[in-house]
């Protein structure tokens, strides 16, 4: 299988007025991704708000992205469930689509590693397509780069998505990467520094509104521009230290506040899933002015 590099965005799921899911804009999404230089798609992510999308809900998702995508970017598409025939099941729905990977995290945090070896190594063994691992302390247990060592190799485990600040461990995991196990990162105010630590790649949900400036860091990076590289990364962590808080606070995750850049871009709606809470207008006001101070180009 082909590695993935670079600016992988986790695709946001564009959500209407009702709740359900915009279709219209999740296609204009990923048209909007495709036409720029990324690596790839991470979908049905915790980014895309999955754990809050019904089962019906996330194979549509899925099945609309595969279809827009027509195979112009490599597609990892999640089937993380609370429930392990869950798992299995949209495994089987899934199977029947034409697209490269799968992903899965635990969503379980106190899960020992002994019983997240059972997971993955059965979980690898039903895939449809090779496996990645997903790990992120905010969602599940802390994975020590010792268990990402032991799990390689395993057959139909692909890669992993190492999520965490820990840049000691983060370097441990990127010296895993070789041409047959993929290492991306996750945290996109140290997406530069990742790089320079050996991964090959990374997720982020920013990069659905704004893929345009991680690709410009992985560029000036790629060409061993790292003066540029880091002034373009400092630039990004500026920017996103200005935004409004009033509903990541709530909903831990910033959904709200990348889709209201998407709907200052005309891409899709700025609504988002069930129990979250969506930015109001005067963060709307507050992002137009950062975009204008930041970022006028995407504007035009």
């Amino acid at each position: 299988m082909k590695k993935i590099k670079g600016v992988i965005p986790v695709l946001h799921t564009p959500i209407d007025q009702t709740g359900e899911v915009d279709i219209n804009g999740l296609e204009r999404l990923v048209d909007f991704l495709c036409n720029n230089s990324i690596g790839g798609l991470w979908v049905l992510g915790t980014g895309s708000e999955d754990m809050n999308l019904t089962y019906d809900q996330r194979l549509k998702v899925a099945e609309c992205v595969i279809s827009t995508n027509n195979n112009r970017v490599p597609l990892v598409i999640g089937s993380s469930f609370f429930c392990f025939d869950d798992i299995l099941s949209f495994f089987k729905s899934l199977d029947k689509l034409d697209f490269p990977y799968v992903h899965v995290m635990p969503y379980h945090p106190l899960f020992s590693l002994d019983r997240l070896e059972f997971f993955y190594s059965n979980l690898a063994e039903y895939a449809p397509r090779p496996l990645w691992m997903y790990t992120s302390a905010n969602w599940c247990r802390h994975v020590p780069p010792s268990f990402v060592k032991k799990m390689k190799g395993t057959k139909n485990i692909f890669g992993v998505k190492y999520s965490t600040s820990n840049t000691v461990d983060l370097g441990k995991v990127a010296e895993l990467a070789d041409d047959s196990f993929n290492v991306l990162s996750a945290v996109i105010s140290t997406f530069y520094s990742s790089l320079c630590l050996g991964v090959d790649g990374s997720t982020s949900s920013v990069g659905s509104p704004l893929p345009e400036v991680l690709i410009n860091i992985y560029k000036e990076f790629s060409n061993n521009n790292h003066a540029k590289a880091l002034k373009l990364q400092r630039e990004l962590n500026n920017f996103m230290s200005e935004w409004p808080n009033a509903s990541s606070k709530h909903n831990f995750l910033k959904a709200a506040e990348e889709k209201t850049i998407l709907k200052i871009r005309n891409i899709c709606e700025q609504y988002t899933t069930s129990y979250y809470k969506d930015c109001n207008d005067e963060d709307i006001s507050i992002f137009k002015q950062l975009i204008q101070k930041y970022y006028p180009s995407i504007l035009k």
